[in-house]
């Protein structure tokens, strides 16, 4: 417990918070929730894109001070509800190669009211992106079998790798848009 304790002191979030450290094993680990419980994805999804929306950075775009968010959605004991925890901003908010944003996937979630944690799904909000790059298809890429990401307009996509299909959240369900079916992206 101490660890974590002193991951929250050195961890950190825009503005502040301590909502994100690394553990003794270096993994990411993000407090939560940071809203929920939701019966859906489709529930979940258009808050969750909305609360992130009020970090810094995450509606910039790829200039300087864009930045891009990534957390986790997940279900406490086993139980049918979803949570979504606070993000990580682990990278930092200037341009990379190719004027690419990232942020490093989660390994854990920190919730006092749960005893066990089932991440469900991961998510990421690119500040400039509209939808999923190729490489954010590749499956060495996908630690969870769902990943839910979002741009600045609120777009919510939804790739799941299991049957590599991207879908699109309208009208309040998600749809097909897409079949991925590339050798080159690890399938």
């Amino acid at each position: 417990m101490g660890t974590v304790l002193l991951g929250m002191l050195v961890g950190g979030c825009s503005g502040g918070n301590r909502h994100f450290w690394r553990d003794n094993r270096n993994r990411l680990i993000v407090a939560g929730p940071m809203i929920g419980p939701y019966d859906s994805l489709t529930d979940l999804s258009p808050d969750l894109c909305e609360k992130v929306m009020e970090f810094p950075g995450a509606r910039a775009g790829h200039d300087r001070p864009g930045q891009e968010y990534c957390g986790a959605v997940y279900q406490r004991n086993f139980e049918a509800p979803f949570y979504a925890s606070f993000p990580s901003n682990s990278s930092s908010p200037v341009p990379i190669a190719g004027r690419k944003k990232n942020c490093d996937p989660v390994d854990g979630v920190q919730d006092a009211a749960a005893t066990r944690i089932n991440i469900y799904a991961d998510y990421h909000s690119p500040p400039g992106k509209t939808m999923f790059s190729e490489d954010d298809l590749k499956l060495k890429n996908q630690p969870y079998y769902v990943r839910v990401q979002f741009n600045p307009y609120c777009e919510v996509y939804l790739y799941e790798v299991q049957t590599r299909t991207v879908f699109q959240l309208r009208d309040g369900r998600f749809v097909q848009v897409k079949k991925v079916a590339h050798d080159d992206l690890g399938f």
